[in-house]
């Protein structure tokens, strides 16, 4: 079975999609549009039936206004069930903060306390459980105020017991460095995944093109060709 990504020429060459529960990184430096490709993953298992948490350190307003520049209504994907967004905010003991609304003479007051790997872990298991989600992105869970240390044990905890615990196709964004030898800073993320899709900028041709290649796809037969593409309002990251 199959988890289409959404991206046509993509899901082509990968026999259909991602194999159905596996964890797959996204990784590039900044700019070559993860979040980007996150969003367009879950709004395309919407549009299969199939409904989506995000997990990310982001202000979920910057989602919401990142998808409406491209055309997508992510916040009515949320309002009406179909997708949910889980927002971490991690601290160097590789705690996240939660946010608990209390109302109090009629007003919405936001209240933060530490949250630990494991208690992450299970806010995004009740959020999968509560919309009945088959897909699952995790991008940025990380800060950069939390340690290198720190940061690989909280994204491989959450990202492994998530995908272990829920069953969904997981796709995990995870941060190259510019020229950086390796796939992500941190590295943790490569070697939790079953596949690589690499997304980075290319200067050969003397114009900064966007260029995406599949490194790795447990189950799928790959030539490693690398592809140019475009991120475009309403169609979001696609092949040309």
């Amino acid at each position: 079975m199959r988890t289409p990504t959404g991206i046509i020429g993509l899901d082509t060459e990968l026999d259909g999609g991602i194999p159905q529960g596996a964890i797959v990184l996204l990784a590039g430096e900044p700019g070559v549009g993860k979040t980007v490709f996150s969003i367009q993953f879950v709004l395309a298992g919407i549009a299969e039936g199939e409904p989506g948490v995000i997990g990310t350190s982001e202000d979920p307003e910057a989602l919401f206004e990142l998808a409406n520049s491209l055309g997508w209504d992510l916040r009515a994907a949320v309002d009406d069930g179909y997708a949910s967004i889980v927002q971490f905010s991690m601290t160097d003991e590789y705690s996240a903060l939660s946010t608990e609304v209390s109302e109090t003479d009629g007003n919405l007051n936001q209240v933060l306390r530490p949250m630990t790997a494991d208690e992450s872990t299970s806010a995004m298991i009740e959020a999968i459980n509560e919309i009945r989600a088959e897909r699952v992105a995790l991008d940025k869970i990380t800060t950069p105020l939390a340690s290198y240390e720190s940061s690989r044990e909280f994204v491989g905890r959450v990202t492994v017991e998530v995908a272990n615990r829920s069953y969904c196709t997981t796709l995990l964004t995870g941060f190259r460095p510019h020229q950086s030898l390796g796939y992500t800073a941190l590295g943790i993320e490569e070697q939790i995944s079953d596949g690589i899709i690499d997304m980075q900028f290319s200067d050969l041709s003397g114009v900064t093109e966007r260029i995406l290649s599949v490194r790795k796809m447990h189950g799928t037969q790959l030539d490693l060709s690398e592809h140019l593409y475009e991120i475009q309002p309403g169609r979001g990251v696609i092949f040309v």
